[in-house]
């Protein structure tokens, strides 16, 4: 798994980072190894596509999530390192660098949403790089409302919904903290917006649901899920289907009481 390949390089990266904080600090004059500083203000470079622009925006994103909150700002770093280097096969010294760079950089997120636009083409490619930010602002654990908005706002800007951004979090939340988190699913971001969101999303709909959708949808999912009606699956099924259940019932009781 990925992931687990990332997370096994990471103490290589803390390594990396620490040599290239030591060599900024000693050099008075530093120069870009890129096109990303331009004034102290991202521009996004012209021309055709090209390798090194899909790794400058990874990059760039990378900083301007990190940016949203500041825990285990080294561990983020180290593990945008990481990915970065088994992603595009780019020195991780080159990485590290230019992520010290662009933390100085003023980075307006609609130019380089912009940017995405033009040069991913593919919608599972922008998917892709919203699943790295969310790998990335999960390395602490945790989502907090500032980054889910951070998110979601990407999201709507180069094409990514915010239902599978959603999505992606609870799947998230739950390989971190297992079946037993149960009602913990919905608890953590405070924000009321967005644990409607979430709880759309469970419920397979938009955030323009009208209340006779929420209880039309959840008719039909607790009719698919419910553990009586479900009997002839072996017991790993049953326990995935009673778990999702749960989450069903979490929802629709986070949107109707509201």
């Amino acid at each position: 798994m990925m992931v687990l390949g990332i997370i096994s390089g990471v103490v290589f990266a803390f390594l990396i980072l620490v040599l290239i904080r030591r060599q900024v600090k000693d050099s008075k004059e530093r120069k870009t190894s890129s096109e990303l500083i331009l004034k102290r203000s991202f521009q996004p470079p012209s021309g055709k596509r090209t390798e090194k622009m899909i790794f400058q925006i990874y990059v760039l994103l990378a900083a301007w999530m990190m940016r949203k909150n500041a825990i285990k700002s080294f561990e983020k770093q180290s593990f945008v390192v990481v990915y970065i280097n088994k992603k595009f096969n780019i020195d991780s010294l080159v990485i590290a660098n230019e992520l010290e760079l662009v933390g100085e950089t003023s980075i307006h997120v609609r130019s380089v949403a912009n940017w995405v636009v033009q040069k991913m083409h593919e919608a599972q490619e922008r998917a892709d790089l919203i699943d790295f930010l969310i790998d990335l602002v999960f390395v602490d654990s945790e989502l907090i409302d500032r980054e889910f908005t951070a998110l979601v706002r990407l999201g709507e800007l180069i094409g990514v919904q915010s239902v599978y951004i959603e999505k992606r979090v609870i799947e998230y939340r739950k390989r971190i903290f297992g079946s037993s988190a149960g009602g913990e699913r919905l608890h953590a971001i405070a924000n009321g917006q967005t644990r409607r969101n979430m709880a759309l999303a469970i419920l397979d709909l938009g955030m323009s649901a009208t209340e006779e959708e929420i209880k039309k949808s959840y008719r039909r999912l607790v009719k698919k899920f419910h553990p009586d009606l479900n009997r002839e699956l072996n017991e790993e099924e049953r326990r995935e289907f009673a778990q999702r259940f749960l989450e069903i019932q979490d929802a629709y009781e986070e949107l109707i009481s509201n």
